[in-house]
């Protein structure tokens, strides 16, 4: 295979991978990290404000009763769906508009709360929510909602986590029934969601099929899940003890009586959790991408029947423990991407050896192989094109050159897309340098800028023999650079060092390579031997003198 159409299939593939292969939607906006706020204004042009809570992960819309009539997961970590203009209101157009981004709740409420007295569709007594506060540092944005109707006070007392997909509810209902629903529906563009209860000390979930409606007693968890991919979405509620934003974990025993928690399942187009809550109740609610490293890191993955990684993701799996154990020792997370890269670099080196020494003989051949192509340009018949093809073969033999050596390439690469996804996915709790957030772009394009020169100079040390092919392949790389400027910093700090290394290590082969073939095709006199030596000799004494 040669280098330029590696390189070509190389492009390719990667923007079906980084585009989530061809899906839809819109493209990502460059600009800094956004700093997570809780936002007061009229979003829905009814009377009235609305409360949204902003993010790099999500913008999630209240209205006064605590009610989300607006879910939006993004797509790109980072992009600002929201903007201020310039007389200080806020523009929700992008939000409202732009096809591609999901309103997971799809025109109808979550949280909302339902029983004898308490109807969503009905006016109630309302208040502007107090305790809106946000604190960066602590990982939340807090908010609580109070209204009344049918003579029953409900407060919600709402606690979003802005790096992670979950949201804490604490719900009080005083002056009404014992027990109350709350609704969670869901996914928006899903018009077939998976829906599925656990129940505690279960063997396996139970599935609403179709548009069917099921009921789970005492529940360990309820989801209502798209097939697991970048831009699949999901919604999954289980009980918790303690207070809303403490250390809760999951209900595991037999709870008291009147406390066990029932979730009624809708599957279809208008799939709905409805779950069976006491008074006062606490709720964990993860809102957001069905993506293994999103899951893994809310602590969702160890839920039986949940979600089932495939061979990719267990492999990232292996990565993000990893990054965790190294976390523990080094305590920066942009330094754990600087040994994690060394280390696997150092794992492939052999497989990287390999290819290497073939691109590197390849480079080398490329002037002898230019001449039989010019020397058979003209010449078309089948005799002619034999004779080409025999001088190839003699040159590759000549040349010890291998041409399978090149898939050697994509051996790597399941190790490679597992970790590209694993670092994309991740949300880290710290910047590194310069860089506020390693979790989305480098607001300052500094990374993309290292980007393009490094793998330039990669270009040209694989193609340094042949200036053309520089040339051709150098244009791939301003597609490249689009990526680089919407890559999350800690996937470009990666590819830049592990670049680094590639050439570096490429370097080192070159030399290897030229020194190995420089005496290939080179005529060298042989020395006589000493009879011919001797014979020679004779001739010139006995010859007559003129």
């Amino acid at each position: 295979m040669k280098t330029r159409h590696l390189l070509s299939l190389t492009a390719v593939a990667a923007a079906l991978l980084l585009t989530g292969c061809g899906t839809t939607g819109p493209l990502p906006t460059f600009g800094k990290a956004i700093t997570p706020e809780w936002i007061t204004a009229d979003f829905d042009g009814t009377p009235g404000d609305e409360y949204i809570a902003t993010s790099n992960l999500q913008d999630v819309v209240f209205n006064t009763r605590g009610e989300v009539i607006g879910w939006y997961v993004k797509g790109y970590a980072g992009t600002p769906y929201i903007k201020r203009r310039g007389d200080g209101t806020w523009d929700f157009s992008a939000l409202k508009d732009q096809k591609g981004i999901v309103n997971m709740v799809a025109g109808r409420k979550a949280l909302a709360v339902q029983a004898e007295g308490l109807n969503p569709a009905q006016p109630a007594q309302t208040s502007a929510p107090t305790g809106l506060t946000t604190d960066v540092a602590a990982n939340r944005q807090d908010a609580v909602f109070r209204y009344t109707q049918g003579g029953a006070t409900v407060t919600k007392t709402v606690t979003l986590h802005p790096r992670s997909f979950k949201i804490d509810l604490k719900t009080e209902v005083t002056g009404g029934p014992e027990r109350v629903n709350i609704l969670f529906p869901g996914l928006g563009k899903a018009d077939n969601p998976r829906v599925q209860g656990y129940s505690v000390g279960g063997t396996q979930p139970a599935t609403a099929q179709g548009t069917a409606t099921l009921t789970v007693e005492n529940i360990q968890y309820a989801a209502l899940q798209e097939n697991p991919s970048q831009v699949a979405h999901a919604l999954i509620i289980r009980p918790q003890t303690g207070t809303a934003g403490s250390a809760a974990t999951p209900a595991s025993a037999a709870p008291a009586a009147g406390q066990a928690i029932s979730a009624t399942l809708t599957g279809g187009a208008q799939g709905l959790i409805s779950a069976s809550v006491p008074a006062s109740s606490n709720l964990e609610i993860y809102g957001g991408k069905n993506e293994l490293i999103h899951l893994y890191q809310s602590g969702y993955t160890t839920l039986p029947g949940l979600f089932k990684p495939n061979f990719f993701g267990d492999i990232s799996l292996y990565i993000v423990k990893l990054m965790e154990t190294l976390y523990k020792a080094i305590g920066n997370w942009g330094l754990v991407l600087v040994v994690l890269t060394v280390l696997l670099r150092a794992v492939m080196w052999p497989l990287m050896q390999a290819q290497g020494r073939t691109t590197a003989r390849m480079q080398v051949m490329q002037p002898k192989i230019k001449e039989i192509q010019e020397k058979y340009k003209e010449r078309k018949d089948m005799d002619s094109q034999r004779a080409m093809q025999a001088e190839m073969a003699q040159l590759y033999r000549d040349y010890n050159f291998n041409p399978a050596g090149c898939f050697s390439t994509f051996i790597p690469f399941p190790v490679l897309i597992a970790l590209w996804s694993t670092i994309r996915n991740f949300e880290f709790d710290s910047g590194f340098l310069w860089l506020p957030d390693l979790a989305v772009p480098d607001p300052f394009y500094i990374l993309a800028v290292i980007y393009l020169i490094v793998n330039v100079g990669q270009l040209y040390v694989m193609t340094r023999k042949n200036p053309d092919m520089f040339r051709q392949q150098a244009m791939i790389y301003i597609i490249f650079l689009y990526f680089a400027l919407t890559f999350p910093a800690g996937v470009t700090i990666y590819i830049i060092l592990s670049t680094l290394i590639g050439i570096v290590q490429q370097v080192i082969i070159n030399k290897q390579v030229e020194r190995e073939t420089a005496t290939i095709g080179v005529k060298v006199e042989k020395t006589p031997s000493r009879q011919v030596a001797r014979a020679n000799a004779a001739k010139t004494i006995d010859a007559p003198k003129k």
